[in-house]
């Protein structure tokens, strides 16, 4: 199957999955707060991010490997890839192991990342136990993904992947309406993440026939290589984890846990689209890393310029729709809803991050693991140190003021400035003036979605919440599309766009 076929397969397998399932986490949610309450759900909130930091899973190891595999299997060196493979095994052993000791050495601090002892019966080291559990269930039994999205078949560890979160979902919401019991709730999320790993297991061994058990061993100097690409992206990816569990944290500690639950329902929306959106994205990562294998740095200049323009239409219409609808629709949701002016600054955010993660994605691909590694740990002190200064003296605002801060002086400008220097060997200047462009249509378009909510009676029923959210969608993508027009690339993304639907309807 062809590099294009594959990315196809994979996004679209991708966004109907994770269409589906994020509609069935928005009834989730509001049953959870609904049945339990929003101290239970910030509580669940605050500990899922207490193991974002801990999970150290993702601080590299995936991608440093997955640079490795590309090679090999392009090359069919199967002895090889089956060396890199059993490495990765070992790896998430350790790695579990790791973030289980860390997590029981945290219990006896619990305490101390929330203000005010929840009124709930159950001690909060009991709930943290399942949460810890599931995590570490995870690095044990889930590693085999890694060799569908090497093999560029994500599509089917995407299906899995989502059958078993739509399984659990189900079950947990039927579990809430029955019994009304957080500890049944957290057991179903731990057994699905077992059956997961089962299945990929089954899967990933009927359709490769390569072990995970090795005996050659990896060259020295080659471990060197491997460990200086990991130390890198792990100094990325923990940092970025630590920048966008900073709020929950602060959130817990200095104004309340119930709060943290209505932040918590909002970053559903947020992220949920993010990872909607992202979904493009990983269809491509694979076929990114072969093209820039291939030497082709204009191919994937152009490919980058029409995935930024992507980027630029799909965000910039969530935040135009997000900024007058969001508020309305939290409250029809779950009966809370933050600030207006919390709402747009966490929007700014939103956006900032949606890009910088497509820059992301090249920039792993291109193996640019190294460099600019300072940048994300600038970002987490920034963001630190700006958010606790400010929300002790305007509330929870100040936590969301200090990451636009972070965002603005380091993210907005060093991730793009490493991959146009060191990954395509040309200035950014072009994509800079390109970028402030987009966030000046979006800004606008924004301001007009907000304009036409005023004209407009509040919704209050799920009917007007849906016809308005309809208009707005199509409004928005209106006025994106047509600034989008000084863009040379917006024909090429339109061009591409409308040869995939031919060829689709054509057969």
């Amino acid at each position: 199957m062809s590099r294009t076929k594959k990315t196809a397969k994979n996004t679209i397998v991708g966004l109907i999955c994770t269409g589906v399932n994020y509609i069935l986490s928005f009834v989730l949610r509001a049953e959870f707060i609904k049945l339990l309450g929003l101290e239970y759900s910030g509580v669940n909130s605050l500990f899922t991010d207490i193991l974002k930091i801990l999970n150290l899973a993702d601080l590299g190891f995936n991608n440093a490997i997955l640079f490795k595999l590309y090679k090999t299997i392009a090359d069919n060196d199967n002895d090889a890839t089956e060396m890199y493979l059993t490495v990765y095994r070992k790896i998430c052993y350790a790695v579990g192991t790791i973030v289980g000791i860390a997590g029981l050495l945290l219990i006896p601090f619990l305490d101390g990342f929330i203000k005010e002892a929840p009124s709930f019966p159950e001690p909060l080291w009991s709930l943290y136990i399942l949460v810890l559990a599931s995590s570490v269930a995870s690095h044990f039994i889930n590693f085999r993904s890694i060799l569908l999205i090497a093999k560029q078949d994500r599509y089917v560890s995407t299906i899995i992947q989502y059958i078993c979160f739509f399984l659990k979902n189900a079950l947990q919401i039927i579990v809430l309406i029955l019994c009304r019991n957080i500890y049944l709730y957290l057991v179903v999320g731990l057994v699905s993440t077992v059956i997961e790993g089962i299945l990929l297991g089954i899967v990933t061994h009927r359709k490769y026939h390569l072990s995970w058990n090795s005996k050659r061993k990896i060259p020295k100097n080659e471990i060197k290589d491997i460990s200086k690409d990991i130390g890198a992206l792990a100094i990325f990816k923990f940092c970025r984890t630590l920048n966008v569990t900073i709020d929950t944290f602060l959130i817990s500690k200095f104004i309340a846990v119930a709060q943290t639950a209505i932040y918590g329902s909002l970053t559903i929306i947020t992220s949920g689209l993010s990872n909607f959106i992202d979904t493009l994205n990983d269809g491509m990562i694979a076929s990114i890393g072969d093209l820039n294998a291939s030497g082709n740095r204009d191919g994937v200049e152009h490919v980058l310029d029409m995935s930024i323009h992507i980027m630029y239409l799909l965000y910039g219409t969530c935040v135009a729709v997000l900024a007058p609808f969001v508020s309305p629709f939290m409250r029809w949701w779950i009966g809370y809803s933050l600030p207006d002016a919390c709402v747009y600054i966490l929007l700014f955010n939103f956006y900032v991050g949606g890009l910088n993660a497509n820059i992301s994605t090249f920039r792993n691909s291109m193996g640019l693991y190294r460099k600019g590694w300072r940048r994300p740990a600038a970002t987490v002190v920034v963001n630190c140190v700006a958010s606790y200064a400010l929300i002790r003296y305007i509330d929870i605002i100040g936590a969301f003021i200090g990451t636009a801060i972070a965002n603005i002086t380091t993210v907005l400008w060093y991730d793009p400035l490493i991959v146009y220097k060191y990954g395509l060997n040309r200035s950014a200047k072009r994509f800079f003036s390109r970028y402030l462009l987009y966030l000046f249509f979006v800004v606008l378009s924004a301001l007009g979605m907000v304009f036409i909510d005023k004209l407009i009676p509040e919704p209050d029923t799920f009917l007007d919440i849906c016809w308005q959210g309809m208009l707005f969608t199509a409004c928005s993508v209106g006025l994106l599309l047509c600034c989008g027009n000084v863009f040379p690339v917006q024909k090429d993304v339109l061009n591409k766009l409308n040869e995939i639907i031919s060829r689709k309807v054509q057969g």
